[in-house]
């Protein structure tokens, strides 16, 4: 049985045409491939429904409306410093403001995330380039399609750590020509000065955060995944993850400072423990990278608005009259005698 009748035994719709374009349409998932990112609704006050059979009557008041006797607590935190991170319908307008201005003057650079692992760099990577209509490639995952979709741990594992880097390395240096990208790497990738210099042809963003809240995030989500963690049991995942990413830190540190831009993930009010959410990550870099594309604009205007001084005395350089010739001139009129005439 041909697929196109497959599709309709199982879905009852006809196709709408027979050739191979209909054919790959049919079999094409009906999702966008960018999906922005965009707020959940505002959760509306609960209304009383009203019976069929009470229609054309004239209800009682109290089938009318309920209305709330007290607020409700939503859960935001008072004094927030940034309440937008709370408030996703508000965040939501506020992230295509930015991306809005920024758009216009991005020109498809690629953005480069570093940071430690458990910094969210995949996560918010893939909102980033969503909401940026970019591609999005994760440097971990791309080496693991390369070995037969092995995981990362058993890569080092077999492999050793120098050959891993080397593979991801490869990546960085193959990617960086490509436009429109959100690249996300490995927390070890900064410790090659080769891959800087691939990387600054976009703009590199630190995911910057503190060791507790590292510990706590892979912790959670398992050392087994973690190469670098995952040498030797602990009795305590959380204490052993914040003692070997404490010193991976000091290591790296003075690397991830080359970045252009730093996006701190500390969280407040009832984030404090767990991070600022993705979306506000998301947003404190989207606003980053936009005062640093917005500051290097205004540089390069300033570079171009300059004026040459005593520009009004150069009538032209073709009718200036030279001054070694003016000063050959004797006081009485005639040129000074060169060598040639003293002989």
């Amino acid at each position: 049985m041909a697929s196109s009748q497959l599709l309709q035994r199982r879905t009852g719709a006809a196709p709408a045409a027979r050739g191979s374009q209909a054919h790959a349409a049919l079999l094409r998932p009906a999702v966008s491939r960018h999906t922005p990112f965009t707020a959940a609704p505002r959760s509306a006050a609960p209304v009383a429904r009203i019976s069929r059979s009470s229609w054309g009557r004239r209800a009682e008041p109290s089938l009318l409306v309920s209305v709330r006797a007290a607020a409700e607590d939503d859960g935001r935190t008072p004094d927030h410093p940034y309440p937008w991170e709370e408030d996703y319908d508000l965040l939501g307008d506020k992230v295509k403001a930015v991306t809005d201005e920024l758009e216009k003057d991005l020109k498809g650079c690629n953005i480069w995330l570093v940071g430690m692992m458990g910094s969210g760099k995949s996560t918010v990577g893939k909102m980033l380039a969503n909401t940026l209509k970019y591609t999005f490639f994760d440097t971990d995952s791309v080496i693991e399609l390369a070995h037969d979709k092995k995981p990362v741990s058993q890569i080092f594992a077999e492999e050793g750590q120098d050959y891993f880097r080397q593979c991801e390395a490869q990546i960085i240096k193959e990617l960086s020509p490509y436009r429109n990208l959100v690249i996300a790497t490995g927390g070890g990738a900064v410790l090659r000065p080769e891959n800087w210099g691939y990387m600054h042809l976009g703009i590199v963003c630190w995911l910057n955060g503190d060791v507790e809240l590292l510990a706590r995030r892979v912790a959670k989500d398992g050392l087994d995944k973690r190469p670098l963690l995952a040498e030797g049991g602990a009795a305590d995942p959380q204490a052993a993850a914040r003692a070997k990413l404490g010193s991976l830190l000091d290591e790296r540190r003075r690397f991830y400072e080359n970045a252009d831009v730093v996006v701190s993930l500390e969280g407040y009010g009832r984030d404090a423990e767990n991070g600022a959410p993705s979306p506000a990550v998301m947003y404190r870099l989207l606003t980053a990278v936009n005062e640093k594309v917005q500051a290097k604009k205004r540089e390069q205007a300033e570079r171009m608005n300059f004026r040459i001084e005593g520009a009004e005395q150069l009538r032209n350089m073709r009718t200036m009259e030279s001054p070694a010739a003016a000063a050959a001139v004797q006081p009485g009129g005639e040129a000074a005698e060169g060598p040639a005439q003293a002989a």
